[in-house]
């Protein structure tokens, strides 16, 4: 039954059993812990895996002055034990550094011995084993986080080890030198200890945290320290004395007997990091604090109501704090946490944390998606991205490094720190569906999460039934509907209103396809005018012109130049005239000081298109060819269709169009009535066989009924 009291500073590990003076003996312990945490594995793998391992290191001393072995020897155990996870991922942590040491025992030699699985692992670890905080601002420290997050959402596996791998090394950290302990202890906690708490895994979390804070913060941590050491025994009496009539009620309750409902209540310190943080929030000293420890009741069920029968049990003895309470269950947090947090007035009215869940639930709360082997006896990698929090998670995961617009080290980081560790917030659609956002988040970046579509038409939201500003910032429980038009479209301004790495991946997306169309749509104007003047020139001359002129120096590329002809910010007429005047192959007499004065005049005009001047030379007959014509006409193709209800088609269109680099849309509009989408698209092209291409593969889109062309 009840557990009433728990040890505050228990070990959760066997660092005291491996001693490291018997490889036989500490290799047993490790297959026992596989015995008693992992329901099916092979032990001669494990075996031949240690064997490889201690070849390698049986000559090496490590840090802590054991033998070097008993270093993968501890990571492999705290996989098994601790987390815990499969053979697979214990063979891994046992070979995690094996190529760091020998190449002989190369990839195609660990496929062959373990499986690909293993192999795949083992690069994943070997790739991420250089990432160093303090050099994040170099571009090969960038790409290896890049490649961090990108072995995290291939197998979560190795991320696991890895955390494995630094929770060893901290748990040694005080044998190295006091700045490689302080690099060490940074690293830990701003990127590996983040990583922990997102995947849920809270008991690795914790001690990486309160190890990191003894390093950082000696001082504080020994403060604090010595007064819950000091404080030890007043407060276990107190907590026996608190849980005591917890217990009675809960077993003497018939609904509980009738259903066979068991549970174990436990008592528990905060972690120091945990209290550290409380006393800056709250600017009060240790002693001034009175929720130092929390009261957690587990239920022996599946069945989530059972949580908040037993709250109103607790509530009828100890009554709540106003405001305090918390539902974790209906709502989980980002990592799937889930439990139900209400703080108390107790013995003494002193306020105490109260957390109740049911057995599952403590299980994923203690060990996140490690848990998930403990309910897959299999072990298969899929399992262990099966849970809805974690998938939406991980989708996040890959904007991010998909983005191709993170480039900038800056840029990087924050989108890592606004998107996968910043505290959550929770709001409502019109329908009552709820959304996970970050905190910062904006209405902008509610739609983005809702539908891309809905997003790149934002024109306002109603929050709460009221107009909102686009930068106001959501809060929990805001219910938001979305005003949109298909009028509007993205802007660069918008950037600056969202933090959701999925809205501004989108936003960039949305751009770039635009700018992209521009410059299309600016290079068929382009070719217009050379045709109208008769004149002929290449791209390569046209590059070096503009890189040479200096009236032109905003325009250094011709995309540059495309994208503004497009915007008609560029009389094309003042232009081929000032161009042929300039490009060296026209010149064929000194000019004089009339045709200079000409060529001012036509600089001028290229800014301002709006301009009514007429220049003396601006007849095109007047102007002699630099080059024979070469221009060939463009062809067009309308294409009218109509489809099924799906907003979709509209993706599959833009992407199949997009494959064509010669293709120009000219125009794209749809709308939807009575359940049927009705779009026109007008297509542009020298290469009559592209668009018959395109329209092809249009037709051959599923969702469309109906299509004319």
């Amino acid at each position: 039954m009840a557990n009433l009291t728990a040890n505050l500073f228990s070990k959760k590990n066997s660092t005291n059993i491996i001693r490291g003076l018997n490889p036989q003996e500490d290799l047993e312990i490790l297959l026992n812990e596989c015995k008693a945490n992992i329901k099916k594995f092979d032990q001669r793998k494990i075996r031949r895996a240690f064997e490889i391992m201690y070849d390698l290191h049986k000559d090496s001393i490590g840090i802590n002055g054991k033998p070097a072995y008993t270093h993968p020897l501890f990571v492999a155990l705290i996989v098994a034990k601790e987390l815990p996870l499969d053979e697979e991922s214990v063979i891994a942590a046992l070979l995690h550094d094996i190529w760091i040491k020998d190449d002989k025992y190369d990839a195609d030699f660990i496929n062959l011995e373990f499986g690909q699985a293993v192999s795949e692992m083992l690069e994943g670890l070997h790739k991420i084993r250089d990432l160093d905080l303090e050099m994040l601002d170099e571009p090969s420290q960038i790409e290896n986080y890049r490649k961090f997050l990108i072995a995290l959402a291939s197998d979560f596996r190795i991320i696991l080890i890895k955390l494995a791998d630094v929770l060893e090394n901290m748990r040694n950290v005080s044998f190295l030198p006091s700045r490689d302990q302080e690099r060490l202890a940074r690293e830990t906690m701003e990127i590996y200890t983040p990583f922990a708490n997102r995947l849920g895994i809270r008991n690795l979390k914790w001690e990486l945290d309160d190890l990191s804070f003894a390093v950082l913060h000696p001082k504080e941590y020994k403060e604090i320290y010595d007064y819950l050491q000091a404080s030890y025994e007043e407060r276990e009496k107190y907590i026996e004395r608190f849980i005591q009539p917890l217990q009675e009620k809960l077993a003497k309750d018939e609904f509980l007997r009738r259903n066979r409902i068991n549970f174990e209540i436990t008592g528990r310190a905060k972690h120091l990091f945990s209290i550290y943080n409380k006393m800056l929030l709250r600017q009060k000293s240790i002693d001034e604090l009175f929720d130092l420890f929390a009261i957690r009741i587990v239920l022996d069920t599946d069945d989530p109501n059972m949580c908040f029968y037993v709250y109103g049990l607790t509530s009828s003895i100890y009554p709540p704090v106003p405001e305090t309470f918390k539902d974790y269950i209906s709502t989980p947090k980002k990592n799937g946490y889930q439990s139900i947090h209400s703080a108390v007035f107790g013995l003494d009215n002193r306020i105490v944390e109260i957390q109740i869940r049911t057995a599952k639930m403590h299980e994923y709360s203690e060990r996140g998606v490690a848990a998930h082997f403990r309910y897959k006896p299999s072990g298969e990698k899929s399992s262990i991205l099966e849970a809805d929090q974690i998938q939406r998670w991980l989708s996040i995961v890959r904007e991010i490094f998909e983005n191709p617009e993170n480039e900038d080290s800056q840029i990087l980081l924050d989108e890592v720190r606004a998107n996968l560790f910043a505290d959550e917030i929770y709001v409502y659609t019109p329908t009552n569906d709820f959304i996970t956002l970050p905190v910062n988040s904006t209405p902008l970046d509610f739609a983005y999460t809702i539908h891309t579509e809905l997003g790149n038409h934002f024109v306002a939201a109603k929050v709460n039934g009221r107009i909102s500003e686009i930068d106001y910032h959501l809060k929990n429980g805001d219910k938001i509907e979305i005003i949109s038009s298909n009028n509007i479209k993205p802007t660069e301004e918008w950037l600056n209103y969202v933090v959701t790495s999925r809205a501004r991946n989108e936003i960039n997306k949305f751009l770039k396809e635009e700018k992209k169309q521009k410059k299309q749509l600016g290079m068929l104007k382009w070719k217009e005018i050379l045709h109208k003047y008769k004149k002929s020139i290449d791209n390569n001359q046209l590059e070096n012109f503009l890189k040479s002129n200096f009236t032109l120096q905003e325009y250094t590329t011709t995309s540059d130049l495309f994208i503004a002809i497009a915007e008609d910010k560029i009389d094309l007429d003042a232009f081929i005239n000032y161009i042929a005047e300039l490009l060296p192959e026209t010149a064929k007499d000194h000019k004089s000081n009339s045709q200079i004065q000409s060529n001012n005049q036509i600089a001028d005009k290229l800014h301002n298109p709006s301009s009514q001047q007429i220049l003396e030379n601006d007849e095109p007959e007047t102007i002699m060819p630099i080059l024979p014509s070469i221009f060939i006409e463009s062809k067009v193709d309308n294409i009218e269709f109509v489809a099924k209800d799906d907003i979709q088609i509209i993706k599959d269109i833009e992407t199949a169009i997009m494959k064509y680099t010669n293709i120009l849309i000219t125009s794209f509009d749809y709308h939807l009535d009575k359940e049927k989408l009705y779009c026109k698209i007008v297509i542009e092209s020298e290469d009559e066989e592209a668009l018959k291409s395109v329209e092809n593969e249009i037709k051959s889109i599923k969702q469309i009924i109906k299509i004319y062309s």
